[in-house]
């Protein structure tokens, strides 16, 4: 089934376009924030009170459960309360889940992992320089569309994973950073 016929493509705006005032105020969404919502680094996090007051209606604001699409390097991820409120500029797009049958954390496992969606996207990337999807290839990829209650269970299973193994590496550079300075002791 084709993207566009379950989700809506909002394409992030044009920072440069946004009035002085207003891009003092926001944070932009970064990849950074991408990854660390991806590796669920953020997932229990609550909504701080300064973001309770964002406009719901602004599709260039990131919201929490938002769906947030990356066409430099083509991962998807959902936002957390941490990056709540952060304006999502031209390099993302929002994608708005319109089926009840599509679960968020299976679209983002399809858009990451699929290696269907890989191939399609591999084809389908343009740019001389940088290879990058556009908004209108996005649209018309293909995917495979199980039950609902599969979809979840893969979701679920898939954002696990994704934060146990962010986790991992975290323990792992601290256990580096804890032996080197013990041999740094040592060889005083």
């Amino acid at each position: 089934m084709k993207l566009k016929k379950m989700v809506t493509v909002r394409v992030g705006r044009n920072i440069s376009r946004v009035n002085g005032i207003q891009n003092q105020l926001l944070e932009t969404y970064s990849y950074e924030d991408l990854t660390n919502d991806l590796d669920g680094l953020y997932l229990d996090s609550k909504s701080s009170p300064s973001n309770e007051n964002i406009d719901k209606n602004n599709v260039h604001l990131s919201g929490v459960g938002d769906v947030v699409f990356s066409f430099v390097s083509s991962k998807a991820a959902i936002v957390s309360g941490k990056n709540t409120g952060k304006i999502i500029n031209q390099n993302f797009a929002k994608l708005i889940i319109e089926q009840e049958q599509l679960d968020s954390g299976y679209l983002c496992y399809v858009l990451n992992e699929s290696h269907s969606m890989k191939k399609q996207m591999a084809i389908s990337m343009q740019g001389s320089t940088i290879p990058k999807l556009t908004p209108a290839i996005l649209k018309t990829l293909d995917m495979k569309l199980p039950s609902i209650e599969k979809q979840q269970v893969i979701g679920k299973a898939y954002l696990t994973l994704r934060k146990r193994l962010a986790l991992a590496k975290k323990q792992a550079d601290m256990e580096e950073l804890f032996f080197l300075e013990v041999l740094k002791k040592l060889d005083k």
